[in-house]
């Protein structure tokens, strides 16, 4: 009967390859129809190989020298061939992906842009791409395809790194983005790995995050700068885990550096390690910070602006924010939320066991409140989930490719049948995962 759920396993795998191959091929001129579909499709098998291994029903065994010599890597006696091709053909479906053109977002472009102008020398910081004195750079898609050509640079200064190197490896073309998101996608799943191993959690459940669809289609179809600094995250939760201090320290700074999502989780480190080590990680925070911000500095510059406007006026695919708009300003609505936002992180901070179980619900609350949720924000906790298996997160990856639906229409529109489908489901969800973990505060 066990070669029976292989056999089936496998042609799981190698379905969900078919339909890649297939979207990779029939995807031009940014197919959302088609991409909405395969998501959905690659979805459904992706839980019926996850339902295969929950179940045991999967066990295979590659030749004995192969296992131990990787299981004496990751310091484990356990058979790990399920894992390792799990992951093997998690990273298989983003080598598919290579050739894919942007569908449902142009962010990619802005990215390459500003990896341009970082290498001819200017700084994207200080000139917006419209800009006379960028002029020159001028090519027949860049920046004609960015979205706010009038808004300077947006991301932190570590994803400016990722654009230099993007745009020295391929040019305007994509491929040299998704070859760095590919090598860090390897240590992201030998980090999630490691750190299944190291919190005694089944190493099969990597295939929460390999297998996925929300990481494959959104990194390597859309080319989301998220899984830069998703894999200095999960490094430094492991080595936080393992107590390995500074390292871990080092990684959270880069990680914050990519995207400023995991600064909500440096509160859990005064439970964990103490007023005085909390204060050594923000001055490791705050010494990196310094050396990556060093390059981009000018008296002209402020590398904060167009985040601050995004704070104040961006919003898409909310929900407890725009349920608040029902009822006050967007301004009242905003301040609530964060209020409500910041008061859990005291809470979970101080009440928490698990640092990683607090640092996936601060992450959650972070979703649950923001008033701007795109779908590849997702993978921030998408990383986290395989150690605890959430419905409500898992639902909630599969229902927010409805809001893809959003850029279909000729005038940017959000319909509140995507939103109920979406939410509905996700908090009904969370309700029960709450009941599974007996109550929240106790189980974080």
């Amino acid at each position: 009967m066990k070669n029976k759920f292989n056999l089936l396993f496998f042609f799981t795998a190698l379905l969900i390859s078919i339909f890649l191959i297939q979207f990779t091929i029939l995807n031009i001129d940014g197919n959302i129809p088609l991409y909405i579909f395969i998501y959905f499709e690659i979805f459904l098998l992706f839980l019926l190989g996850f339902y295969l291994v929950k179940k045991k029903a999967v066990n295979f065994r590659f030749t004995d020298d192969l296992t131990k010599k990787i299981g004496t890597y990751l310091n484990t006696e356990k058979n790990l061939s399920v894992p390792l091709f799990i992951i093997f053909s998690g990273l298989l479906f983003r080598i598919i992906l290579f050739p894919a053109e942007l569908t449902t977002s142009p962010d990619a472009y802005r990215y390459i842009w500003e990896g341009k102008v970082i290498i001819n020398g200017y700084n994207p910081y200080e000139y917006e791409p419209g800009s006379d004195a960028l002029r020159h750079l001028h090519s027949k898609d860049l920046p004609a395809k960015i979205n706010f050509k009038e808004k300077k640079a947006i991301y932190p200064p570590a994803a400016q790194f990722v654009f230099a190197a993007a745009y020295l490896i391929s040019g305007e073309n994509l491929w040299g983005l998704k070859l760095i998101y590919f090598i860090f996608e390897i240590i992201t799943m030998i980090f999630l790995l490691k750190l299944l191993l190291l919190k005694n959690k089944d190493p099969n459940l990597v295939i929460l995050y390999s297998w996925l669809p929300l990481p494959v289609m959104e990194y390597f179809v859309n080319a989301h700068l998220d899984v830069f600094g998703i894999s200095f995250f999960i490094m430094s939760v492991y080595f936080f885990e393992n107590n390995k201090f500074i390292k871990a320290s080092i990684f959270f700074a880069i990680s914050i550096l990519s995207k400023f999502f995991p600064l909500f989780v440096l509160p859990l480190l005064f439970k964990k390690y103490g007023l005085k080590r909390t204060f050594l990680t923000g001055m490791i925070i705050l010494i990196i910070s310094a050396i990556f911000y060093l390059p981009f500095y000018s008296s002209k510059v402020n590398v904060f602006s167009f985040l601050l406007l995004y704070l104040e006026r961006w919003e898409f695919n909310a929900s407890i924010y725009y349920f608040l708009k029902l009822l006050v300003s967007n301004e009242v609505s905003r301040i609530i939320c964060a209020a409500l936002f910041l008061i859990l992180i005291i809470i979970i901070s101080y009440r928490y066991k698990d640092f990683t179980k607090a640092a996936l619900g601060i992450l959650t609350a972070f979703i649950i409140f923001a008033s701007t949720v795109y779908p590849w924000y997702l993978g921030w906790i998408a990383v986290l989930n395989p150690l605890y298996g959430f419905y409500s997160l898992t639902s909630l990856m599969f229902t927010s490719n409805l809001s893809n639906i959003t850029p279909m229409s000729p005038v940017w529109t959000e319909y509140t049948y995507v939103l109920l489908a979406e939410y509905i489901t996700f908090f009904i969800l969370l309700a029960v995962d709450f009941r599974r973990e007996k109550t929240f505060l106790n189980s974080v």
